[in-house]
């Protein structure tokens, strides 16, 4: 009997002695938990409290600083960079070969020049001057209205110029008329118009020198209608950019300028159908990035081979103008075209890539 009594008293005793234990770690692990809270706490506290000291001290420090003279730095500072990143590039930046003496290429859409040479030297047009004709035609005539062709034949086939196939006094319309100047360059639209618009040809140029004060092509001089050369007919790449600017701003002349043929009410003496001289020139109008979907060539020996087109990528629109791709011996009748696609693909594809 007694044994068993001092059985069970070690069972308590074994038990107690294990929850005694198992309280003891309980109250161990309560501590550690408090200590590392309260280590926590600190840390956090003192973080703070050096924060919001750095915080003051900033401000004390800055107050102190002449604010004018930092903020005028910064100000330099960005201005230049952003000239920088938005200047145009010049010739001798890029990594092309071109046959053209003047250049200017021009983002439509934002306004921002991407490349030029020589853009504010002065140049011959040749027949893209005939941009400045059509947009006249446009501005103070009607599509529909009736036009008696005008000109002298004679003096038209010793000067060499091109004929869209219209014969003395036969009648078109203006629309007619129009095509014929933008896309086969005809001499005969060109005289045509002139004199159904101003009663003569000298008043006719009078009103394109007229127009080109109005817009700002402060360096530009014309003395023919039809770009034939004289030495005080005379633009700049500029200039024929700000032309070209305005004028597509013009449904019906954007309409005229990116026509590729266009259908005659009846035939001419050359068919129904007039034909753009770029794209029957072009190689091809597609390049890596976009696509040429308009222009106006020009061509005079002192002028040299010249475009004036309008590219897109398929986002932003884009206006080149070139002068003076050497052709002496017209054995590169397509340099300008070239330096189109060239200049086009550089800065439409290549670039656009390196920036991207």
């Amino acid at each position: 009997m007694m044994k068993k009594n001092d059985d069970q008293m070690n069972l308590l005793k074994e038990h107690n002695q294990k929850e005694y234990r198992i309280a003891m770690q309980k109250e161990r692990r309560k501590d550690a938990f408090q200590e590392v809270y309260q280590l926590v706490r600190n840390v956090v506290l003192a973080g703070i409290i050096i924060g919001v000291g750095i915080y003051f001290a900033a401000m004390w420090y800055f107050q102190e600083l002449p604010i004018k003279e930092i903020d005028e730095f910064d100000q330099a500072q960005v201005a230049e960079i952003i000239t920088e990143i938005t200047r145009p590039l010049a010739y001798h930046e890029v990594g092309f070969r071109m046959y053209s003496q003047y250049a200017l290429l021009i983002n439509l859409s934002t306004g921002r020049i991407l490349f030029e040479h020589q853009a504010d030297v002065q140049a011959y047009p040749a027949s893209l001057t005939k941009m400045m004709t059509v947009l006249i035609g446009i501005e103070q005539g009607t599509l529909t209205d009736r036009v008696t062709v005008q000109a002298d034949f004679d003096e038209l086939f010793r000067a060499g110029l091109i004929q869209s196939g219209f014969r003395y006094g036969e009648v078109r319309t203006l629309s007619e008329i129009l095509h014929g100047i933008m896309l086969p360059s005809g001499a005969e639209s060109t005289w045509a118009l002139a004199y159904h618009i101003a009663g003569s040809y000298e008043a006719f140029v009078a009103l394109m020198n007229e127009k080109a004060m109005e817009i700002g092509m402060y360096d530009t001089h014309f003395v023919t209608a039809t770009g034939l050369h004289d030495e005080n007919h005379y633009t700049t790449a500029h200039d024929m950019a700000i032309l070209l600017q305005y004028a597509l701003e013009n449904p019906v002349f954007k309409e005229i300028f990116t026509a590729r043929t266009y259908e005659l009410e009846t035939p001419n003496s050359q068919g129904s159908t007039l034909y753009s001289t770029l794209f029957r020139a072009a190689p091809r109008t597609t390049f890596e990035g976009g696509e040429i979907i308009g222009g106006r060539t020009g061509f005079t020996t002192p002028a040299g081979r010249c475009l004036a087109s309008l590219a897109t990528d398929g986002t932003d629109e884009f206006i080149l103008i070139t002068f003076g791709a050497p052709d002496p011996d017209f054995t590169n009748q397509n340099a300008h075209i070239l330096d189109a696609l060239t200049i086009y693909e550089y800065f439409l594809a290549v670039r656009h890539h390196v920036h991207h």
